[in-house]
């Protein structure tokens, strides 16, 4: 059952189904998500008995929404950190370099179709994109050849890998500003009325990697990064 006192990556760790809801709240459960809910929302800006409720009437859920995100958080819990980080790879890696490209070739062309009436604001997000593609480009290559490979051969963490992995959570948080800020931009990724297909297509695009990205950061900060410290 979900309470007060859990945090948001607790919630999604234990009942993954609950991600699409979050996402439609815009609710950082990655980078932010680590304070019980009782103390992140001191503001009013949540409701919290009705978020609880919420949460709770879909965690208890015979069928849950996107299925098939879900298997691959509780797959990916039983695996050992070593596949952790091989799947990590494989899966997030791939598929956001490849969707980083399909939407820099997108923004470029809407920019310049749509910069008669929405020049402002997508100059604005297509240079944050541009910052936030190379930030990612760097981050990866810093994984995948240096902390990574540090993480299989030291099966018993030392402090030089540990403090490694807490410049990965800071730039972690670093990504999760730029989202934030995207989403502002943004108006969480509403299409102009006035605007066509690809720049819809774009939008949605866009959309898809956040959550790509929110899903790969909780497995990493959650799940492989406390693994390998208790080990």
């Amino acid at each position: 059952m979900i309470t007060a006192k859990m945090s948001l990556a607790d919630i999604v760790k234990q009942y993954p189904q609950t991600i699409p809801y979050l996402n439609n709240l815009h609710l950082d459960y990655c980078c932010g998500g680590h304070m019980p809910l009782d103390e992140s929302f001191t503001d009013g800006s949540i409701d919290i008995t009705s978020l609880i409720n919420e949460l709770n009437n879909i965690a208890s859920q015979p069928v849950p929404q996107n299925k098939e995100r879900v298997e691959s958080i509780e797959d990916f819990e039983k695996l050992s950190v070593n596949e952790m980080l091989d799947n990590l790879e494989a899966t997030h890696h791939v598929t956001e370099r490849e969707m980083m490209e399909q939407i820099e070739k997108l923004l470029n062309k809407i920019l310049i179709v749509h910069y008669q009436h929405h020049g402002a604001e997508l100059a604005k997000i297509h240079n944050l994109f541009a910052r936030m593609k190379a930030e990612l480009e760097e981050h990866f290559a810093k994984e995948e050849r240096l902390i990574f490979p540090l993480m299989r051969s030291n099966h018993h963490p030392d402090k030089e890998t540990l403090e490694l992995i807490s410049e990965l959570e800071g730039e972690h948080v670093d990504v999760g500003d730029m989202i934030k800020e995207m989403q502002q931009l943004t108006n969480n990724f509403q299409v102009p009325a006035d605007t066509c297909v690809t720049y819809a297509n774009t939008f949605k695009l866009i959309k898809d990697f956040v959550e790509d990205i929110f899903v790969h950061v909780f497995k990493e900060n959650s799940i492989t990064f406390p693994e390998y410290a208790e080990q």
